[in-house]
């Protein structure tokens, strides 16, 4: 059992391919050269699953399913940005947790995110089937 409170912090120094503007796909599309939002997002779920590390089981995963996040503030290349979960409860089958990211100005991300716990040959049978189903 996991209690309220858990938490883990991870630090990742901003690359090319987390900028916004890597997500461009034609010559149309234009975005900053800031820290994206699925880059963030990324740095909190693993936050996250750090915290749940020690109660996945053997072959099982534990996987994002609910997002809130606020993208307050920009952060450029080159930056290191934090990302802190907090465990906060257990609501049905899903973990729940506070998070908060940070650069060295401050807050860049708050919200919140929730993770279930699956087997993993079970989520990727059905990744296979729909696969199939296409």
């Amino acid at each position: 059992m996991i209690e309220p409170g858990r938490a883990a912090t991870l630090t990742h120094t901003v690359t090319h391919a987390d900028l916004a503007s890597a997500h461009a796909r034609d010559a149309g599309e234009r975005y900053p050269d800031v820290l994206s939002t699925p880059a963030l997002l990324s740095l909190i779920e693993r936050a996250c699953a750090d915290v749940l590390r020690d109660v996945v089981g053997e072959g099982q995963l534990s996987v994002g399913v609910t997002t809130h996040l606020n993208h307050l503030a920009p952060t450029p290349l080159g930056a290191d940005v934090s990302a802190t979960a907090t465990f906060r409860d257990i609501d049905g089958a899903l973990y729940w947790f506070d998070v908060v990211a940070s650069d060295a100005l401050g807050p860049v991300g708050t919200g919140s995110h929730a993770r279930a716990i699956v087997e993993r040959a079970a989520i990727e049978a059905r990744a296979a089937k729909r696969r199939r189903a296409e």
